[in-house]
């Protein structure tokens, strides 16, 4: 195998594929697509470094696994220690100690522990869920991925070259055969993955392999001479149909997609497309422009413009409190690039410099890292030990109790993506010991923060309820919103079963006692247009319809008021008054809704509407605290505690609502 020749239209491929992650980060209209560029960074490293690795296997007839883990260290370590130190120092300054500084702390130890991909499916609802956007190390899952891939990769070379060898076998033959069965393997769970759970196809490397090993596969192909030579008309039609499927991911590629799935094919054979039509017999147009100054440069820097970018971006959003700002992100990421250039220059080269001149050996680079690591993870220890004394102090202290301050029931009984049936409702009852539920609480998490209400109200009323509530899923049977940003797809696909379960344990439920039912939604949170008030409006006559026929009452939760901002994120930074004027005026939108909800309550004399703008809003203007309480745990999600104190709004409709129909 041929010694592997420096190819700057890899590294103009680079500069495309980091643009692409960058301006989609940024918010850049029209690049929606953008995180593809992360797919093409896969197919790059599978191809550079197993052509590295096969040809050391070729020369020497061995793999030593202490120089490649030693190249990784020598590699990734130098601008990954810099950026991860100055992205603790920032998060102390810049994120409160009410949970962003622990959790830049714990990300930080999960990245350095190349564990990232596998700690943000755990902690976060996605990585194109809003509040990801305000994540500082969030993008340290695509080096997770890649390092958990190398630390199998090149043991299973070593493995399946020695078979082949025992067994008479040719090496490369049980190679490619290695890595086209370990394409087929992880491209098809990545299937099966993405319809059951999306968020773990997005970040396991084990849904994600197959992007790596389609480079490591064009290596092993390329290096064997098995690739006839192209003309350079042909290298042009390559080239040509390469860049065509990265535009084709423009159109069918969003951010609603259960990705990366069937639409992960597109930017993992565009990139391998440009990659063989560079390796011609001469350039082509394209490579060749991949190949001038500009590009190669932002190549080169690449790595670290991708480390130092999403850091910055994240904090600043954090800082003014998710508030999105297209030039200020504009000028972070050019900022964040000339970042790069002076990491490269400063920190990357010289430090490479200095371990070869110094002949520093494998071992005491792999263990150079691992010293890094423990000591960036103990400084992590020490933002995350510093952010939990002062949040255990005073007004912080009453900040970090409302931001945690959800329903007992919450834990068990309120369901997201995916849905795969209800719980049992003995499990999902204020009072297990009961016979049969007396109240359904039916909706998203606008029912789910109403439950402590109707738990205050049930000891001293004396009845049980059962919550069944489903995020981002209103009670509107017939009614489905659609692809919006945040709410993709596969959420309707998911609420239309958990409503389908509803409406069969609701006829069980009517025949067992169950005198009266809760709704609650984020009514407002879908009904942006005349259309949606529409399409709202039959959903929930179609609801109450099915309620009123099972022979029960039904009390309808107006709106509840919303704000623009996480509620305990400002308080932590701004004063109440100021937090104050983040309250979201929705009121035409709220107003329409309210219609629809009185209008039927006109019409149907067992369907009641309760609403309690006037508490949360007194004199018109909504509050963040009210009394000492503080009202919402998020931005409009109400805290245990101020829910509780809306019981005694609540109290003669509910006592109504437990009367048989027509006492």
């Amino acid at each position: 195998m041929p010694k592997p020749q420096y190819r700057p239209d890899i590294d103009g491929l680079r500069a495309i594929a980091v643009t692409l992650v960058v301006a989609y980060h940024a918010g850049v209209p029209g690049l929606g697509f953008g995180f593809i560029g992360v797919d093409v960074f896969f197919v790059i490293s599978g191809y550079l470094i197993t052509s590295l690795l096969l040809r050391e296997l070729e020369h020497s007839g061995r793999i030593s696994l202490l120089a490649f883990y030693g190249r990784r260290v020598r590699r990734l370590m130098p601008a990954m220690v810099v950026v991860i130190a100055a992205s603790l120092v920032l998060g102390q300054v810049l994120l409160t100690p009410v949970g962003q500084q622990q959790g830049l702390a714990e990300s930080a130890i999960a990245s350095l522990a190349f564990f990232a991909n596998y700690y943000f499916s755990a902690t976060t609802g996605g990585y194109f869920d809003g509040p990801t956007d305000q994540v500082p190390l969030l993008h340290m899952w695509s080096l997770s991925v890649e390092e958990q891939f190398y630390a199998v990769w090149p043991v299973l070379l070593i493995v399946s070259t020695a078979l082949a060898k025992r067994h008479g076998k040719r090496p490369w033959a049980v190679i490619v055969t290695l890595a086209t069965l370990g394409i087929g393997a992880s491209f098809g769970y990545g299937l099966w993955l993405a319809d059951s759970n999306p968020n773990a196809a997005y970040f396991s490397v084990l849904s994600r392999g197959w992007q790596l090993l389609a480079g490591s596969l064009l290596a092993c192909v390329v290096g064997r001479g098995l690739l006839p030579r192209l003309s350079i008309g042909a290298q042009s039609v390559l080239a040509g149909s390469g860049a065509a499927l990265l535009l084709a991911a423009a159109f069918v590629i969003e951010s609603s997609h259960a990705y990366p799935g069937w639409v992960g094919m597109l930017p993992v054979l565009s990139a391998l497309a440009l990659i063989v039509a560079g390796a011609g017999r001469g350039p082509n147009p394209l490579s060749r422009l991949l190949s001038t100054r500009p590009f190669v440069l932002v190549g080169q820097v690449s790595y670290p413009w991708y480390l130092w970018h999403w850091p910055l971006l994240a904090m600043a959003r954090a800082y003014h409190l998710g508030q999105g700002d297209l030039m200020r992100d504009l000028l972070l990421a050019g900022l964040a690039l000339g970042l790069a250039f002076l990491t490269y220059g400063l920190v990357e080269k010289p430090v490479a410099g200095f371990f070869s001149r110094r002949s520093v050996s494998h071992k005491q680079l792999v263990r150079l890292g691992g010293l890094s690591s423990l000591l960036l993870a103990l400084a992590a220890f020490g933002l995350m030990s510093h952010a939990n004394q002062q949040k255990s102090e005073g007004f912080y202290q009453q900040l970090e109790r409302a931001a945690e301050d959800m329903p007992d029931l919450r834990d068990g009984c309120h369901l997201s993506l995916p849905f795969q049936g209800l719980p049992d409702a003995a499990d999902c009852v204020n009072r297990p010991a009961a016979a049969a539920p007396d109240l359904l609480l039916w909706g998203d998490s606008h029912a789910d923060h109403y439950s402590p209400m109707l738990d205050e109200l049930a000891d001293d009323l004396g009845f049980t309820f059962l919550q069944r509530t489903f995020s981002t899923c209103p009670p509107l049977l017939g009614y489905s919103h659609g692809y919006e940003e945040g709410h993709p797809r596969e959420n309707d696909r998911h609420c239309e079963l958990f409503k389908g379960a509803m409406k069969g344990e609701l006829a069980r439920l009517a025949e067992g006692g169950l005198s009266g039912v809760v709704l609650s939604a984020s009514w407002l949170g879908r009904a942006s247009s005349k259309t949606h008030i529409d399409q709202a409006e039959e959903g929930l006559r179609n609801t109450v319809g099915m309620l009123l026929g099972h022979g029960l009452r039904v009390i309808v939760v107006a709106p509840t008021p919303v704000f623009s901002v996480p509620v305990t994120d400002c308080l932590a930074r701004r004063t109440e008054a100021s937090c104050n004027d983040f309250q979201r005026r929705r009121e035409k939108r709220r107003e329409a809704m309210l219609e629809v909800m009185h209008g039927i309550a006109e019409e149907e004399p067992n369907v009641r509407v309760v609403d309690f703008q006037a508490q949360l809003c007194p004199g018109g203007r909504c509050h963040s605290i009210l009394g000492d309480t503080v009202v919402y745990r998020d931005e409009h999600h109400l805290t245990t505690r101020a829910a509780r104190q809306l019981s005694a709004t609540a109290r003669d409709e509910v006592r109504w609502l437990l009367e048989a129909p027509g006492a």
